[in-house]
């Protein structure tokens, strides 16, 4: 940062202040914009990836000792209780977003079961090789999903490694508990959706309902003035829930959830 111009230094605190990244990272993409931020973050929220410097340089043997540390006695993996173990150490519960986030990093099949090579890939990946640099790294893989298209690769992560195994559908618990933790401040909906799937709807989660109601939560308004059902192309199970917030009085003031 010390070699920029003044203009360029503030650029890359407005970039900054938009997209959460880091200095080093703001001034990449907008070098590489030639200093154009409109341009820069229209660049960044498509692929954040791209403009990530190198991985930091990590000791495969540090990381070979912390799978060591936490993998099941019986099993070439880490399991449940290397879970909790690791999460005890970072001092995070299990049911903490950052875990759920930190699990789409290391790119694993099932939250409750890391292979050694899912493990040892995802850490050298971050550059971690150590519990406190772990640690440190959590907020920085929080930000990178500020990308709509990242986020949205993480929401369709979180619906693939909560089904329960052998199942194509979504336990109705897991999956209100899920969009509670996602989609808190991101849908106007959010406990009216979560009143009306407990209170009337009643059924697992299909992928398909899943995904299109993050689309829905992103293209309709506060009020649902903007949603048409009768040319509308959403899901049954949102064009009802449309249905029932404007009962419940939808567009007409706030709602008061019991």
């Amino acid at each position: 940062m010390s070699q920029l111009t003044a203009k360029e230094e503030l650029l890359c605190r407005q970039f900054s202040e938009f997209t959460s990244a880091s200095p080093e990272v703001s001034a990449i993409c907008l070098r590489r914009n030639k200093w154009n931020i409109h341009t820069a973050l229209e660049a960044f929220w498509e692929d954040p990836e791209a403009f990530a410097p190198p991985a930091p340089q990590s000791d495969a043997a540090a990381i070979e000792a912390l799978y060591t540390k936490y993998k099941d006695d019986d099993e070439n993996a880490i399991g449940v209780d290397g879970l909790v173990n690791f999460c005890t150490d970072l001092d995070i519960d299990p049911s903490d977003v950052r875990m759920l986030v930190f699990c789409f990093f290391l790119q694993v099949k099932c939250a409750v079961r890391w292979s050694k090579q899912e493990f040892i890939s995802g850490l050298t990946r971050m550059g971690c090789d150590s519990m406190e640099k772990i640690n440190a790294k959590l907020p920085q893989l929080q930000s990178d999903l500020v990308s709509p298209s990242k986020f949205k690769a993480f929401y369709e992560f979180a619906f693939d490694v909560s089904r329960a195994e052998g199942q194509k559908v979504l336990d109705l618990q897991t999956g209100i508990a899920l969009w509670r933790m996602l989609l808190d401040g991101k849908f106007h909906h959010l406990e009216l959706w979560c009143k009306y799937l407990e209170e009337v709807f009643q059924k697992s989660i299909t992928k398909d309902t899943w995904k299109l109601l993050l689309e829905f939560s992103r293209t309709t308004n506060a009020t649902l003035s903007n949603v048409d059902l009768d040319s509308s192309a959403w899901p049954v199970v949102i064009d009802e829930f449309v249905e029932y917030a404007r009962a419940q009085g939808a567009g007409k003031g706030p709602i008061v959830i019991d």
